[in-house]
């Protein structure tokens, strides 16, 4: 496995558990409030949308790096 696909593997990880933890806790919260019920409802959310999150992140990171490339003027 060469370097670079090393790292984009492990930035797909990386953003796709932020993304995951942060917006399923946040919508739970705001379902639920700071409630037991929150706890258990975003644990489950978490858990289908990490791995759901890391596998789109794969699937779409390399178009969207080649669009933001383009948009930003840098060559690619």
């Amino acid at each position: 496995m060469t370097p670079h696909v090393k790292m984009n593997l492990v930035i797909s990880l990386l953003m796709s558990f932020a993304m995951s933890a942060f917006f399923s806790g946040l919508f739970t919260f705001l379902a639920f409030g700071l409630t037991p019920e929150w706890l258990v409802s975003w644990a489950r959310g978490f858990a289908i949308g990490w791995p759901t999150g890391f596998l789109v992140a794969l699937l779409i990171g390399r178009p969207i790096r080649m669009i933001a490339l383009r948009l930003s003027g840098i060559p690619a």
